[in-house]
């Protein structure tokens, strides 16, 4: 595939025409990284930048529950190159730092946390059991009225995604990257090989070398106008943004109650004071996101004032509504897809953690004409029986 690509799409020394389809964070991170490398791109949007898959995410920067190894490696690479992303962006993308708090309230589930603490200390992840008292006096703002185990991972953060992204469209576009919003991908133009010779959009159609979806929960229904199946799925996601509110935790950055009670609630406040939260019932919340209508709302806020009391005085601002991309196997997709040599796939559920390293290794890719080996599980042909 390599050496195909290599033969028919030029030498280093040509300016590649790169399209990237879609310009949430993990669009606007492959596009700064191409443009800063010398490629010329341009980044179409179908809406405004940031505004879907990325507005409802949690934005949780962990590897805390990232299974096997590589993938909570992988998650774990990305996580250390954040604060150096965050500077070659000119530093104000909203990264917080401070750790994430949460705990169990049943036995069995005193039992799961305490055996994944133990995992991540055999793989060198730093995370601490607390008794309840320590966790009060950790966060005294928080009402915890019960608990069997509670842990706190310290080098978990969050990101503003909408201002990360934000950054990395004004410096792509310093670097000569050209941006279509409100612009939808209808097809695709191939050359006699299969290759992808042209993106034709609702705007008019742009010529290419190389082409980037990273559309999110839309990546089957695009890959498939390029003849590529993709096997995501999607989840439903509904976020909560308050006013602004004066400082509400002491010490960590983010938490997530007891993920084995009736409903978990996950906390992080943005620099400019707004609390960010959302409720899942029975299971994972990005499984299981409550919100869709009205007495879902209510019933989320109410669960989140028994943690928070702060928030009886407070107001909800915007609740955002979307859909989240899982890959079939739960696990990134990431690479070019094997039938169509010049069309490179980026989708995944952990897209936040992993946009630093996404960004990064996939110009590295497509500059370079190489294969970096760390993404070898992540291929889109592992599919293909």
């Amino acid at each position: 595939m390599v050496l195909f690509w290599r033969t028919y799409w030029g030498h280093m020394s040509e300016k590649k025409q790169i399209v990237v389809v879609g310009a949430g964070i993990l669009g606007a991170s492959v596009a700064v990284h191409l443009a800063e490398a010398g490629a010329a791109v341009t980044l179409v949007e179908a809406g405004e930048p940031g505004m879907a898959t990325s507005a409802v995410s949690f934005a949780w920067l962990n590897a805390f529950s990232k299974r096997p190894f590589h993938y909570h490696d992988l998650n774990r690479r990305s996580m250390q190159m954040w604060d150096g992303l965050a500077r070659r962006l000119g530093g104000d993308v909203g990264l917080t730092w401070g750790g994430n708090l949460l705990w169990a309230v049943t036995e069995a589930g005193a039992k799961a946390l305490q055996a994944r603490v133990a995992q991540l200390h055999a793989w060198g992840y730093p995370a601490r059991l607390l008794t309840l008292d320590e966790a009060r006096a950790l966060e005294p703002k928080l009402v915890i009225e019960q608990a069997t185990a509670v842990c706190h991972a310290p080098n978990e953060g969050h990101v503003d995604t909408a201002r990360f992204i934000r950054a990395c469209v004004e410096t792509a576009v310093t670097h000569g990257t050209t941006v279509h919003t409100h612009t939808q991908v209808v097809g695709f133009e191939k050359g006699v090989r299969g290759e992808l010779t042209a993106v034709v959009t609702s705007k008019g159609t742009l010529p290419c070398d190389t082409v980037v979806l990273a559309v999110g929960a839309d990546t089957p229904a695009i890959a498939s106008l390029a003849g590529v199946e993709v096997p995501v799925y999607h989840t439903f996601g509904a976020t909560f943004y308050t006013e602004p509110l004066s400082p509400v935790f002491q010490t960590v950055s983010s938490v997530h109650t007891a993920a084995d009670s009736e409903m978990q609630v996950a906390f992080r406040q943005l620099p400019d004071g707004t609390l960010v939260f959302y409720g899942g019932s029975h299971g994972t919340a990005a499984d299981r996101s409550l919100g869709r209508d009205e007495a879902e709302v209510a019933q989320v806020f109410a669960q989140a004032k028994t943690f928070l009391p702060l928030l009886h005085n407070a107001t909800i601002q915007e609740i955002r509504r979307g859909r989240r991309p899982i890959p079939q196997d739960g696990l990134p997709i990431i690479g070019f897809a094997d039938t169509v040599p010049n069309l490179y796939l980026t989708t995944m559920h952990s897209g936040v953690t992993l946009a630093a390293l996404t960004g990064e290794f996939a110009a590295i890719e497509i500059m370079h004409e190489t294969e970096i080996e760390l993404l070898a599980p992540y291929r889109p042909g592992r599919f293909i029986s």
